[in-house]
């Protein structure tokens, strides 16, 4: 896994990934990542190192039920979502999309979602 992630990093604007989170707890482990489209995020899901990780994956816990897992894909148009950071460094969207300050301009969540001014 390590390597398919140090490829998604080092290739970032030619693979179309922009972030990703990593969450580890007593019996959980999440990873959240960001594309910049569902085509590049199915085009790499195809490429050698993401099926080398899944195969190793998959011989590794094959014959238990020790291990689960679950997908999620969710497609967000561009301008329909927000992330608000308030003294904490930037995390999940916020890393991975533009960040904009909040302005007397967008100072409510109304004004924020329909404003011309929030490009993410």
């Amino acid at each position: 896994m390590p390597g398919m992630i140090r490829e998604l990093y080092e290739n970032k604007d030619e693979l179309g990934f922009l972030s990703m989170e990593s969450f580890f707890g007593l019996r959980t482990t999440v990873m959240i990542s960001y594309w910049r489209s569902n085509e590049e995020l199915l085009a790499y899901a195809k490429g050698q190192k993401h099926l080398t990780a899944w195969k190793n994956f998959n011989q590794k816990v094959t014959g238990t039920d020790a291990v689960g897992i679950y997908h999620e894909t969710y497609y967000v148009p561009e301008g329909n979502y927000e992330s608000i950071y308030g003294n904490m460094p930037l995390h999940g969207l916020g890393k991975a999309a533009k960040h904009l300050p909040i302005t007397a301009e967008t100072v409510s969540a109304k004004k924020r979602l329909t404003s011309s001014t929030t490009t993410k």
